[in-house]
């Protein structure tokens, strides 16, 4: 039975990009009451629903997986018992970009006063978690215990949630809240009138 280990978590940099997508936001209408400012948020919602997720913030990493292994008599009911010179031993590294935002069909738009609008946005979470580039910088081959096809994306996969925690645990989610304020204030600016302002708030 293979042994898998992570023998190396170097992180490459975290990087904070945001992502807009697709996002086009016309100039909202403006009605004068008063001398004050009525702000309509109906192309803001619009907005928002063609638009299900936005990305503010990615971790980028590399990361190398050790794999000591060697043939046993398991299948005869003896898994403790070792067969000799069946060991083999696989080092493989790949990189991840994890990226973390917002679901758009959890956040809220709701007009405060004449002057305000409240962008309401969910707990941020990990929208993408995507591996490349996975190679093995060092491998002792048995021809009794050979490395069989998939099996390194199975050893990826099982370092996957690790990276998560180890993302989040560096301020991951934190910088995607820091960067959703300012990605909205420059999103939604198109569509807010002069002298309106952008509140947002996190649940």
């Amino acid at each position: 039975m293979r042994v898998v280990k992570s023998v190396l978590a170097v992180v490459v940099c975290v990087a904070i990009g945001v992502a807009v997508g697709t996002f086009f936001l016309p100039k909202a209408p403006m009605s004068a009451g008063r001398g004050r400012t009525t702000i309509d948020v109906t192309v803001l919602r619009e907005s928002m629903e063609k638009n299900n997720e936005l990305s503010t913030a990615k971790y980028l990493y590399t990361d190398s997986i050790a794999v000591f292994d060697q043939n046993t008599l398991e299948q005869l009911g003896l898994p403790g018992i070792v067969v000799p010179f069946t060991g083999a031993t696989y080092i493989l590294q790949f990189d991840g970009v994890i990226k973390a935002g917002y679901d758009l069909n959890e956040a809220t738009v709701e007009p405060k006063g004449d002057d305000t609008i409240v962008l309401t946005l969910p707990a941020p979470k990990v929208l993408s978690h995507e591996t490349d580039n996975a190679r093995l910088v060092h491998e002792e081959q048995n021809i009794m215990n050979p490395l069989h096809a998939g099996e390194e994306s199975d050893w990826i996969a099982g370092r996957k949630g690790e990276m998560e925690e180890r993302a989040t645990s560096l301020g991951l989610f934190e910088e995607a809240q820091q960067n959703a304020k300012v990605t909205f204030q420059s999103l939604f600016e198109p569509a807010i009138p002069e002298g309106a302002t952008l509140e947002v708030v996190f649940e």
